[in-house]
């Protein structure tokens, strides 16, 4: 009886999947309330000779930051103007003993210049450690683990296989760049992992590549099609007269390449930002962009139309309008609730993810 009971006794439920939620980010930023900020940040920068401008940035971050929010929580900057402006002083000293040395003995650039190569991924993984410990998120903050040695393989090593492949091996290169900065990076005790495949990578790059050699060979048909072209084409003819001969528009056609040639950037950034951004796991949860390449194409375009009809003060709305579009077309999926995420990430958090330490606290402006 108790063998057929059991027998007859139903199977438990299997355990039902967690669903996946959407959580978009949220940015409220506003072209005039961020032209105030950016008027008087670059008047300052020229007053005080460009002393100013780390006191700029960390204005500019703060503001983008603190208009940036996901689940309805904004994210914060904690760089201070006397760190960024020590990075600063640092990078302009080596830049003045390099040109020093140069003038006084033209050899030593033959030293200094390899030397450069060796500095350059110092600089990116200490400005990488500064930029995540001074990110945080409903008082978490971000962390960085990236090495120098895996910077100088992504930044230099990756660079030389690029040049020595004719930019056959660019897009490996990009792809290597993305993956030192955000297969290191944390959130808490969270651990990054960039999952896009390099293949992705070769794709819109050599697409791109070959969307711009169309457009030149374009502009240099149009251009030499343009009546009056042909009988300007005279041995020893410059720049200058050549744009001036009879029937070329040479404003309307420099414009024109412009306008193709932010069209075709704003391909690639979108497919690049797909890519980057969209291939962030950070636990059981999922960073996703969905940028169309069409959309980020008009940005660009009326941008620069904005920017150079209004001779510059348009700049403040167009960085709103690329920002904002870019935010609130990325969002994370997570497997429910991102408290529960938070509360994980905190666990084990250490004092030097809580504060930068002093040798660190210097932002080199990257």
């Amino acid at each position: 009886m108790n063998a057929t009971l059991q027998m007859e006794a139903p199977a438990p439920a299997a355990p039902e999947p967690l669903s996946r939620v959407k959580f978009p980010f949220e940015f409220r930023g506003d072209g005039a309330e961020y032209f105030r900020i950016w008027i008087v940040n670059l008047l300052l920068t020229i007053v005080t000779l460009g002393i100013y401008s780390a006191w700029a940035k960390v204005r500019r971050l703060r503001y983008f930051y603190g208009n940036t929010l996901l689940d309805g929580h904004p994210f914060e900057y904690h760089g201070r103007p006397i760190a960024i402006l020590k990075g600063r002083l640092i990078v302009f000293g080596a830049y003045l003993v390099f040109v020093v040395l140069s003038q006084v003995f033209p050899l030593a650039g033959l030293v200094l210049i390899p030397l450069a190569f060796f500095g350059v991924p110092w600089i990116i993984q200490r400005s990488r450690i500064f930029q995540m410990r001074m990110s945080s998120y409903r008082n978490l903050r971000f962390d960085f683990e990236g090495t120098y040695r895996g910077a100088m393989g992504a930044f230099i090593g990756w660079y030389f296989i690029a040049v020595f492949t004719l930019g056959i091996l660019y897009p490996g290169w990009v792809r290597r760049r993305v993956e030192y900065s955000l297969d290191n990076a944390a959130y808490g005790n969270q651990s990054f992992s960039f999952l896009t495949s390099s293949g992705r990578y070769y794709g819109f790059c050599y697409a791109t590549f070959a969307m711009a050699a169309v457009a030149y060979a374009g502009f240099v048909f149009a251009f030499f099609r343009l009546p009056g072209v042909g009988s300007a084409m005279q041995p020893g003819t410059t720049a200058a007269e050549l744009l001036k001969a009879p029937g070329i528009t040479g404003g309307l056609l420099l414009l024109a390449g412009a306008v193709v040639a932010l069209a075709i950037w704003g391909y690639y950034r979108a497919s690049f930002l797909n890519a980057s951004f969209g291939g962030i796991q950070i636990g059981s949860n999922y960073v996703r962009s969905e940028l169309r390449a069409s959309r980020l194409m008009w940005i660009f375009v009326t941008n620069l139309l904005g920017i150079v009809f209004t001779l510059g003060l348009f700049y403040p709305w167009a960085k709103v309008r690329e920002v904002r579009y870019q935010l609130e077309n990325t969002f994370i999926d997570s497997d429910g609730n991102l408290s529960r995420f938070l509360a994980g990430a905190g666990q084990g958090q250490d004092a030097l993810s809580e504060e930068a330490g002093e040798f660190f606290d210097v932002d080199f402006g990257l």
